[in-house]
């Protein structure tokens, strides 16, 4: 699994963590992001992609920061270096 595909699944899981510990089910999220409780699940799932609009809906849902869903230093490196080596290979 490459980088990119790791820190999406992180996010992902980060995601479902904060939703369950604000005690927020997938019903309510959908609810509340104006789609069906299955199109949230897939979302949470990695079924289908979180776009940007979405992804900062779900922040303001669960009241949180965007930022917050992307914490840990580890990260900060793992997209340093990811985008580093995708310059890299365009020069």
């Amino acid at each position: 699994m490459n980088n990119s595909k790791i820190i999406v699944k992180e996010i992902r899981e980060r995601i479902k963590t904060v939703r369950i510990e604000k005690g927020y089910s997938q019903d309510y999220m959908a609810d509340m992001l104006n789609i069906s409780q299955n199109a949230y699940h897939k979302l949470e799932k990695g079924h289908t992609r979180i776009h940007l609009e979405k992804f900062i809906d779900i922040a303001k849902v669960l009241e949180v920061e965007v930022s917050d869903l992307f914490n840990g230093p580890d990260h900060v490196y793992i997209f340093s270096s990811y985008y580093r080596k995708k310059h890299i290979r365009r020069l």
